[in-house]
């Protein structure tokens, strides 16, 4: 009895479990469909606008002076005297006696050829009266007809004595120059740069004396890159250079560009001139800073380079809310920007949001327009 009472109760607590369930699924509520707002990536925008360019060059380089000489003695012996101004930083006018060499050897040097030119001069006259002689003689002695042969009329002889004449000549005048060659003379106007020897030096013919430069022009190269080298016609255009951690400033005139491009890296030296005599001019030696304006250059494009998904392709914002990439034109690139030619239009508005990944016709919010907040 008892087992048959137990099985009853467990079946009547399963059919009422089951009861329970049937009601309680009649009673539960489908849930409604919800759509829930798709998430906007936030970008700020920059307005597009063509304009006309006028590309400036960076450019910086050191000032030298466009003419140095080394001088190097053109006779040997030993310094007796040197300039007032022949010192280091030294200036000098043309003409001025640097240094002289003791000249006492070349002084004799020109007295002797001097003496020996007299002697030849002498003999030449000699010459002329036995030439005058012996032509006498032969018309005195000859029969008619006969002719004297160039010894009888000592053609010969006097051909020898004129080119005695002529070698003792070019003697004096080399002796002459060797004496001049014991004074260094400056052949402009210039400063010192360094001094190579002293009073009381004994130097050797070729024997360095001196370094010096002129004053009157200087010069500055400045390294550009080869590819802006389309961007300028330079011959004759005046630049401003600025002093390297200074306020002053100096005028120069671009005078050329070198004929061949570094090997090192890849750019074109240009060289601008200086007025050397201006009170205010750089000495050698100065580090420099100018922008060079290059040509201009129409319906240019200036993109920020936060604006470039790729090298080549910018990121718009199309129909207020929605990212494209278009590939460009690069003219020109430049520390914050990259000039375009070509592939925008104008009032176009560019992303300048950078973006972990762009999609095409991925959805933004524009949240600053040109640095503005957007309404």
């Amino acid at each position: 009895m008892k087992r048959i009472f137990r099985i009853l109760i467990a079946a009547v607590i399963l059919l009422g479990g089951f009861a329970m369930f049937v009601l309680l699924a009649k009673l539960k509520k489908t849930p409604l469909p919800s759509h829930p707002p798709k998430a906007s990536q936030e970008v700020e925008t920059v307005t597009a606008r063509k304009l006309e360019l006028q590309i400036a060059i960076p450019a910086q380089g050191t000032v030298e002076p466009v003419t140095v000489t080394r001088a190097a003695a053109e006779v040997e012996g030993t310094v007796i005297a040197v300039g007032a101004e022949f010192e280091a930083g030294g200036h000098f006018k043309t003409g001025d006696m640097l240094l002289e060499i003791d000249p006492s050897d070349y002084k004799a040097a020109l007295a002797q050829t001097e003496a020996s030119l007299a002697e030849a001069k002498l003999q030449v006259a000699q010459e002329e009266m036995r030439a005058e002689q012996a032509k006498r003689d032969w018309e005195r002695i000859a029969t008619p007809g006969q002719v004297a042969n160039d010894l009888v009329r000592r053609i010969p002889q006097l051909a020898a004595a004129h080119a005695k004449v002529e070698a003792g000549q070019a003697a004096v005048d080399k002796a002459m120059k060797d004496l001049e060659r014991t004074k260094l003379r400056a052949p402009y106007d210039g400063r010192i740069r360094k001094k190579l020897v002293d009073l009381g030096t004994r130097v050797a013919k070729a024997g360095p004396l001196a370094e010096f430069y002129a004053t009157d022009v200087l010069e500055v190269r400045l390294p550009v890159p080869r590819q802006d080298a389309a961007f300028f016609d330079l011959r004759g255009q005046e630049i401003t250079l600025r002093e390297a951690g200074g306020t002053r400033t100096w005028k120069a005139v671009v005078d050329r560009t070198e004929g061949e491009i570094q090997r090192e890296n890849r750019s074109i030296i240009v060289v601008a001139c200086i007025d050397g005599k201006a009170p205010d001019a750089p000495l050698p030696g100065q580090f420099v800073h100018t922008d060079i304006e290059g040509r201009k250059i129409p319906n240019v494009v200036r993109v920020p380079r936060r604006a470039f998904a790729k090298s080549d392709r910018v990121m718009i914002v199309s129909d207020g809310h929605t990212i494209t990439t278009r590939p460009v034109k690069i003219i020109r690139t430049e520390k914050e920007d990259v000039l375009v030619s070509e592939g925008i239009e104008d009032g176009e508005q560019l992303c300048v949001t950078a973006l972990t990944a762009v999609i095409e016709g991925m959805e933004v919010e524009v949240v600053a327009r040109d640095g503005k907040e957007a309404p």
